[in-house]
């Protein structure tokens, strides 16, 4: 007799037309890059355009048809679009739905918790696959706790960890987010400098300075965020 806890979460609708336009619009910028190198020879720009829109296009494909996620008595094994990985129960904490926060398809999506604070989306666990998410994994979770493979028992120094994530996934997207503002000012910087006919570095401006920025950004924001976190402790001087 099945327990219940048995469970498999699959691609069961179409791609969602998010991932499809951006596949689309991958494969014409892909090959309008092929055709320009073969007619004006190699560049840098087309050359990364290509290569970066052709690993946009696998991973999204992948994600789409290889990955899911499967739940067993035994554990929770994502299937993702490059690797499986598998979480015994006594690793996991917690199973929970949480807001992607993009304005896309899948708008709230299953995450797992693992006891070390770490975060693992779970692969097709959503909103778009079922028509009732909150409630899936809420009986998911009960049933995880009637067979005693987790504990409902909250840990403060896992809730500390998670915390810690959330803090320092929130300074990385503000820190990418600053990044491509730096982007945008240098593309408008170096077309400047082709209007005025001076010496441009495009390649240096537009891609190598934003990626410089980038873990700067990142390094500064997340110090802020540590500093609020602590100011807001209860107890903290």
């Amino acid at each position: 007799m099945s327990d219940g806890i048995e469970r498999e979460y699959r691609k069961t609708r179409g791609v969602p037309s998010t991932y499809l336009v951006l596949m689309a619009a991958g494969i014409l910028v892909s090959v309008n890059a092929a055709r320009a190198m073969t007619e004006f020879g190699p560049s840098a720009w087309n050359a990364l355009a290509l290569v970066v829109w052709l690993v946009a296009i696998g991973r999204v494909a992948l994600e789409q048809w290889r990955a899911h996620t499967s739940i067993t008595a035994d554990g929770v094994t994502v299937r993702g679009p490059l690797r499986t990985r598998t979480w015994a129960w006594s690793e996991i904490y917690g199973i929970r739905v949480e807001d992607n926060k993009r304005g896309s398809t899948p708008r709230w999506s299953g995450y797992l918790y693992a006891t070390d604070g770490r975060r693992v989306r779970l692969p097709h666990l959503d909103d778009y696959q079922l028509t009732d998410l909150i409630a899936e994994v809420a009986d998911l979770y009960a049933t995880a706790v009637r067979l005693g493979l987790t504990s409902p028992e909250t840990r403060p120094d896992v809730e500390e960890r998670i915390e810690r994530g959330a803090r320092r996934r929130k300074a990385l997207q503000r820190a990418a987010l600053a990044s491509g503002t730096v982007a945008v000012v240098m593309f408008a910087l170096d077309f400047w400098m082709i209007l005025a006919d001076r010496p441009t570095h495009t390649f240096l401006l537009v891609l190598c300075l934003p990626l410089l920025c980038l873990p700067v950004f990142f390094l500064v924001l997340d110090r802020v965020g540590e500093a609020q976190a602590a100011r807001q402790t209860p107890g903290h001087a």
